[in-house]
């Protein structure tokens, strides 16, 4: 396929703690994929960004990102992007970080509370779901009103590790939080991921699925971006036909590709 929407704006290479993909094999497979847009997204946690090291493999995530630019001109757009975990719990940091670099495309993001461990991490048999997502989303609203990123990274990121059974899976419990931020991130005309790493792990839906989606579309909101959340060379562009379907299900006619800060709406077929 060589479609312009084909893009893919959630991607993790050997500049993140968690994935061991060459950047080379990383633009190579999007290439090969036919994918016009591929957005490398390394993580920097804010919440551990000198303790671990992010002030270091940020700077060369950028520079080697520059490089596939040029190596792959013609064949591939390669944008220089960032996923910012928890801007919140050192704004200061955050905001220098973004000054510094001329990022085209940043992903907020939330993978642990404040003072706590990524959720991956958790016994969710053991803890108050309810009490830990009520933080979540008090937080994520926080990073929202924030809002100096383009795009908010898998907004039911936590469900991913939680035990089906554990949750309503409506996500009945969160509603008006939920409304709350996609009322907030419409309004401040910042863009909703649909996150397509769900559809490869136990929680066997889209991050956030498609209900929420649409609510996004009703409450206001204008911009999708599509994501595989890849941390490995062969997961590049895994389900983003699924996550264009469901925004198109979700009533968008477009996906938001960004580039130099900005948002290209490439209409979908």
């Amino acid at each position: 396929m060589n479609a312009r929407y084909f893009v893919d704006y959630h991607t993790h290479t050997e500049f993140s703690p968690d994935s061991d993909a060459e950047m080379l094999t990383v633009c190579e497979q999007a290439a090969r994929l036919g994918l016009s847009r591929l957005a490398i997204t390394d993580h920097v946690e804010i919440s551990a960004f000198y303790q671990n090291g992010y002030d270091k493999t940020s700077a060369l995530s950028f520079e080697k990102a520059g490089e596939m630019q040029r190596l792959f001109k013609g064949r591939l757009d390669v944008i220089r992007g960032i996923e910012l975990g928890q801007p919140t719990h050192d704004l200061d940091t955050a905001e220098r970080l973004l000054k510094e670099y001329d990022f085209d495309f940043v992903l907020g993001a939330l993978h642990n509370l404040k003072g706590e461990k990524d959720f991956y991490y958790y016994d969710f048999e053991s803890v108050d779901v309810r009490s830990v997502m009520d933080r979540y989303f008090a937080e994520m609203l926080e990073i929202v009103r924030w809002g100096r990123f383009h795009s908010l990274a898998h907004l039911t990121y936590p469900f991913r590790y939680i035990p089906k059974g554990k949750y309503p899976e409506d996500y009945g419990f969160w509603r008006d939080e939920i409304d709350e931020i996609l009322r907030l991130l419409a309004s401040r005309g910042i863009a909703l991921e649909i996150n397509t790493s769900g559809l490869r792990q136990q929680i066997d839906k889209l991050m956030p699925d498609l209900a929420i989606i649409k609510r996004f579309r009703e409450l206001g909101g204008e911009m999708v971006t599509v994501g595989s959340d890849a941390h490995k060379a062969e997961d590049v562009g895994k389900n983003i036909l699924d996550g264009i379907r469901a925004a198109a299900g979700a009533g968008f006619g477009h996906i938001a590709a960004f580039k130099g800060g900005k948002a290209e709406m490439i209409p979908i077929p």
